[in-house]
């Protein structure tokens, strides 16, 4: 199963070789007329290529949409922080770098007061961030397959029929009801996501080292790095959300329209024999999922990095003023455009496009990025805990030009160490007691304080490390397969899916805890019979399944013009190599070999 993006690539790829093809005179005019249809009913046509996708989400239990909202949220929420902390900085910096000003202690002073309501809102997020952590990081909310589990058809969800069961007929059934522009885009739409999933899996499978219901996780982040592929290289599906606002019907709101939700369902009916299956699930909560989920995918947007301080304060802070030092970046938190900005670089690894790049490591697991975000979370709260100290205790001092010893003692010192407890009831007395306002003359004269210098200093590393936060909270989300890896393709975890490998023997066996070991390719025992015959050719990057897909439609699509009966369904999760039909396990997956029953066209 191939992913939103890489779906609308496809689509319109087959489009154009639809358009251009040298098909059958007999079948021109119906050739042309469906290429009018197509272009006057694109939204018809993108739900069709992505019905896969509607009958995954409308079978769900709705666990994933409703972290990637979480997460959504959360992110949301990360960016208004990160943007509320450059705010303060700016306020902070200015009223220091003139504290004579008339209105600078009263600047001062009020931003200030808006990093202790800072204080409280991120508290909240941290929280909420690390639930949603320990939840993702299970990765339940990619389930397994029902094959893998040995359970019965008429137990799968339908979003795993759909791929493995009649699905040329459903190709046919669509074309066969389809009497309007909007259907025939409609069916066109369902043949060009049953072509381009029966060449994309054999892509994904080579990659990830076998199938989806081998290897869930793999090939996820698998699907996920092939839609970035194409986003990088194709403008018009760079924005998800721009996906999803093209599958709106008459700019309406994300509801489907009454005769196309009983089009889809008409034509699932005429395909199936529902007694055997599932309920038919609706297409409209589907479709709905599908628009939230791609709105949502835009959310997660890495914000430029922090600017430095004014040139008075880089002056003091570091020994070398006209180069100074960069925030960290690693694997985890690497993001353009920082990534690659002057003096940058990814730590062990090249860019992509450039140099050689290593293997995925365990470093690349969801469970260790969480653990390298775990002390930089703490040490964001601790600080933030201090910052209401900003209008407190050290006034007194600083306004006769005095060292601070609370400061020295308590803030900066707890600061360096990340320590993790709440305010004593003393200090809570002490900021409860500076009820007297900040005069002009005392303000100016604290300012001259060095230890002034250094809160400048810390803000700007808080201003740091929150955004590398936000590049960790990304990596992290897309390493759990719940969002593209945007701006990561050159990382191993996702480098890897990229080009097919010089071992493409599969399908291996699954691993026994995938959680831990997704990231690399798999080193279990093969599943027999092995089928590498007809397998994308060593090094083709996700570029051939888009090459692939064009003629492969069109002439299916002669074919159902013709009226040539089926005698084939593909599966579509190309369990067995490629131009596999489909088919049942006869007796236990786990069996070695595997027994398989080929079925026939009519069979379910």
């Amino acid at each position: 199963m191939i992913d939103a993006r890489t779906h609308v690539v496809a689509l319109s790829q087959q489009l154009d070789t639809l358009a251009a093809a040298p098909v059958d005179p007999a079948l021109d005019a119906a050739r042309n007329r469906l290429v009018d249809d197509c272009a006057d009913h694109p939204a018809h046509a993108r739900l069709g290529a992505l019905l896969d996708h509607v009958l995954a989400h409308a079978a769900s239990d709705g666990t994933e949409a409703e972290l990637l909202e979480e997460a959504a949220k959360m992110w949301t929420d990360g960016l208004a922080l990160y943007a509320e902390i450059g705010r303060i900085r700016s306020e902070i910096e200015t009223a220091l770098s003139d504290p004579s000003s008339p209105e600078a202690a009263s600047r001062f002073c009020e931003a200030t007061l808006s990093l202790r309501h800072a204080t409280s809102d991120a508290r909240g997020t941290f929280l909420r961030m690390d639930s949603l952590g320990k939840r993702l990081r299970t990765m339940a909310h990619i389930p397994r397959h029902p094959r893998q589990q040995d359970e019965p058809v008429s137990q799968w969800g339908w979003g795993d029929v759909f791929l493995a069961r009649r699905t040329d007929a459903l190709v046919r059934s669509a074309f066969a009801e389809a009497r309007t522009g909007e259907t025939r885009a409609l069916a066109f739409g369902i043949l060009s996501g049953y072509a381009a999933n029966a060449t994309g899996s054999v892509y994904l499978t080579q990659v990830v080292g076998g199938p989806r219901r081998s290897h869930r996780l793999r090939d996820r982040i698998a699907r996920n790095a092939v839609g970035s592929w194409c986003g990088e290289r194709y403008p018009e599906v760079r924005s998800c959300r721009g996906i999803a606002d093209s599958l709106r019907f008459d700019n309406a709101p994300a509801t489907l329209p009454g005769e196309t939700a009983d089009f889809l369902t008409r034509t699932l009916g005429e395909t199936y024999d529902l007694s055997q299956l599932s309920p038919v699930p609706d297409p409209a909560l589907g479709y709905g999922r599908l628009i939230r989920q791609l709105e949502l995918l835009d959310t997660f947007v890495q914000p430029p990095p922090p600017a430095l301080p004014p040139a008075s304060f880089v002056t003091k802070f570091f020994a070398d003023p006209a180069h100074p030092p960069q925030p960290a970046v690693t694997p985890e938190t690497a993001t353009p455009p920082y990534a690659h900005g002057p003096g940058v670089k990814p730590t062990t690894y090249h860019g992509y496009g450039g140099g050689q790049v290593g293997p995925p490591t365990a470093t690349d697991s969801t469970a260790d990025s969480e653990s390298a975000c775990g002390s930089f979370c703490l040490a964001v709260l601790a600080f933030l805990c201090f910052a209401v100290l900003l209008g407190g205790p050290c006034w007194d001092e600083w306004g006769k030009e005095k060292s601070c010893t609370f400061w020295d003692k308590h803030v900066a010192e707890n600061w360096r160490n990340a320590f993790t407890t709440d305010l004593s009831q003393a200090e809570k007395d002490a900021l409860a007691s500076q009820s007297r306002p900040l005069t002009g003359s005392g303000f100016a004269a604290a300012a001259r304080v060095p230890q002034l210098d250094e809160l400048v200093s810390q803000l700007f590393d808080l201003h740091v490390r929150l955004w590398e936060a936000l590049g960790k909270a990304g990596a992290y989300l897309s390493g759990c397969g719940l969002i593209y890896p945007e701006g990561r393709l050159g990382f191993p975890l996702y480098h890897q899916f990229l080009a097919v490998p010089g071992d493409t023997l599969q399908p291996h066996r699954p691993e026994t805890d995938d959680v831990r070991t997704f990231y690399r390719y798999p080193r279990t025992e093969m599943e027999h019979p092995v089928d590498y015959t007809k397998t994308v050719p060593v090094g083709a990057d996700p570029g051939i399944v888009l090459t692939a897909t064009g003629p492969e439609c069109v002439r299916r699509w002669e074919d159902v013009a013709r009226g040539t009966p089926g005698d084939t369904n593909l599966d579509l999760d190309a369990d067995r190599g490629t131009v596999h039909p489909c088919w049942s396990t006869r007796g236990s997956i786990d069996d070695d070999p595997v027994g398989v029953d080929i079925l026939a066209y009519q069979d379910l």
